[in-house]
């Protein structure tokens, strides 16, 4: 019994010398195994509302994907998107209805009606610099999310918002965490000066959350 006591104690002290862990939410994920094809597309069937159009391989020199698809329906209309993979379609609906939306009605009293993305699929390489690795987004493995409209009219933008009045930036944060809760990287305006306008969300190899 003492021995079980001691233990108790012991994890106790450790718990409030670290201050204790993170909600889960705003941890970055750990970086999430392969998955296959299959057992994405069986995930984004079981999804309601969720709608969208398999798409054929594409090889664009050393670009391209397979397994990607075009999000025709997602609850909430998202301009700008291209070819995505079926693991960054299943996390971006996550992200938006259960980070995005929930976001907007706690820091605004609203929801979001409409999203604006900076793209998806291109063949380019890291930030379009020369020299540089190819982008997650040569694969069609990630997304650019640029602002959020809310029902009451008005426009969050990533550009203007992140350091602009304080509810913006409580709820740009916001969805930056929930974004790296579902995604395995996630760069915002924090991150570096090529990301000062848009939330960049990808299912590379992570985690990085920045």
């Amino acid at each position: 019994m003492w021995g079980r006591f001691l233990s108790a104690l012991s994890l106790i002290a450790v718990a409030a010398c670290s201050g204790g862990a993170p909600p889960v939410s705003e941890r970055p994920p750990e970086a999430r195994p392969p998955d296959s094809a299959a057992a994405c597309f069986a995930r984004l069937d079981r999804i309601p509302g969720l709608k969208y159009r398999k798409l054929d391989p594409h090889v664009e020199g050393q670009c391209g994907y397979e397994d990607a698809v075009l999000l025709l329906d997602i609850g909430v209309p998202v301009a700008g998107l291209k070819a995505v993979s079926c693991p960054v379609a299943e996390s971006l609906y996550r992200w938006v209805h259960e980070g995005v939306r929930p976001a907007a009605r706690d820091h605004f009293g609203a929801d979001v009606v409409r999203i604006q993305s900076y793209g998806t699929y291109a063949c380019r390489t890291r930030n379009s610099q020369p020299g540089a690795r190819l982008s997650e987004h040569a694969r069609a493995n990630a997304v650019d999310i640029a602002s959020f409209t809310l029902a009451n009219g008005r426009t969050v933008a990533v550009k203007s918002g992140w350091r602009g009045p304080g509810d913006e930036q409580s709820f740009l944060r916001a969805a930056h965490r929930a974004g790296c809760a579902r995604f395995n990287i996630v760069i915002g305006p924090d991150g570096d000066a090529f990301h000062q306008d848009h939330l960049h969300l990808d299912m590379g190899r992570g985690p990085y959350c920045r």
